[in-house]
């Protein structure tokens, strides 16, 4: 769900959170499962994490495979 969510843009924590009823400890450890496997990127802007995906093919594949 969460690398449907950043399919079009790159989103904060706090959009995850409240896009899928999340606790902010739960959205961060699945998004630093999904960045320590390489899958997603973080950026740091002021007090903000924002989370992208690292390669838009991945999103191409999913879609073939019927994933999303």
């Amino acid at each position: 769900m969460i690398l449907r969510l950043l399919e079009f843009r790159e989103m904060c924590v706090c959009e995850v959170m409240t896009a899928l009823g999340l606790t902010q400890p739960t959205a961060s450890h699945h998004l630093g499962i999904l960045e320590n496997v390489g899958l997603i990127k973080s950026r740091k802007k002021a007090k903000w994490v924002f989370y992208s995906i690292t390669n838009p093919e991945l999103i191409e594949a999913m879609h073939k495979l019927n994933l999303f």
